[in-house]
């Protein structure tokens, strides 16, 4: 990651989401989507094996056939405006969310944590920009898709041991809150995204030193201080009160004008995926009460993005609201 090709390649990635962010026009978001799609895929490439070739291709091909429907959207919709629902499914099919997240768990099973990492967080913006700025009637027409795939990502995830098989149908799951924010206030959307961008990276923050796959690993460390602070961001991540996601959840909630079946349709999704993520860290949190807090040491950059990601995004709601 740090030779200059990857450094390119990182650059391409976020100046073309800032493409997509500020375009005034069709072609203009498309190019951005392009571009930021080709800066991601070398930056895959950690080790340079064939799990990492095969995630690269899975990843290309719904990828391209994204922006193949999302362009003839745009084209054909100047003249058969019922045409515009297949940039809806071309955004949905880049974003990876459910019912269109056929792609997206193998691409994350096959990548390293840091690619895996940009693939959970960054990839989402440029996709979730351009559903944004489209017309009230497709927006409203998101939010089925939006409860299955919150309902979708707190299923998936019951049966899963791997905690990068976790986090991605978290993700599904948490991408579905995003798309039901974009029917809200738009700061609601900025505040969202970044407190689901700050917990996962001081996730991150806590597994790019340790060599764990499966839950049971997770919490087994001699560290146990460190430990039962990614027991809290994890909680968070799933929505338990009154962590910052929860209050995420709460303010999507208040201010989105979803239907009410919508609405229920989310907040089961986040009980099932708050339900194994207590089940992950419940003993790390009873055996709190043992811990020898006094031989625990934390590194300035976990603490410094735990507590970010807890307030930060709240003292953004109270600047504008």
């Amino acid at each position: 990651m740090k030779s200059p090709s990857k450094l390119l390649f990182m650059f391409l990635m976020i100046s073309s989401t800032c493409m997509v962010a500020s375009s005034s026009n069709w072609l203009m978001t498309w190019m951005g989507l392009e571009i930021n799609m080709l800066g991601y895929i070398p930056l895959m490439f950690l080790k340079e094996s064939s799990s990492e070739s095969e995630a690269a291709v899975k990843y290309l091909v719904p990828q391209s056939l994204g922006s193949t429907i999302f362009i003839a959207s745009a084209i054909t919709s100047t003249y058969l405006s019922n045409l515009q629902i297949l940039t809806v499914i071309a955004m949905c099919l880049k974003l990876g969310v459910a019912p269109f997240h056929f792609w997206f768990p193998p691409v994350m099973a096959s990548l390293q944590l840091m690619p895996a990492f940009i693939l959970l967080t960054w990839q989402k913006i440029a996709p979730i920009l351009a559903i944004s700025s489209l017309n009230s009637l497709l927006i409203k027409s998101i939010m089925p898709i939006a409860m299955i795939s919150a309902l979708w990502g707190g299923i998936g995830g019951l049966n899963q041991t791997d905690i990068r098989s976790l986090l991605t149908y978290s993700s599904i799951g948490h991408t579905g809150w995003m798309l039901a924010s974009i029917n809200s206030n738009y700061i609601i959307l900025i505040a969202y995204l970044m407190t689901y961008i700050l917990i996962n990276a001081s996730i991150y923050a806590f597994l790019s030193k340790e060599h764990i796959k499966s839950h049971k690993q997770l919490f087994s460390s001699k560290e146990p201080l460190k430990y039962f602070i990614l027991s809290i961001t994890i909680l968070s991540l799933g929505g338990l009160p009154p962590l910052m996601g929860f209050i995420m959840k709460l303010l999507v909630l208040m201010f989105t004008s979803a239907q009410i079946i919508i609405l229920f349709g989310l907040i089961a999704g986040a009980l099932v995926s708050l339900y194994y993520y207590l089940s992950l860290t419940f003993s790390t949190l009873l055996s709190f009460n043992k811990m020898h807090l006094t031989k625990t040491q934390m590194t300035s950059k976990q603490a410094a993005l735990f507590f970010l990601s807890q307030i930060l995004p709240l003292t953004l709601i109270l600047f504008f609201f």
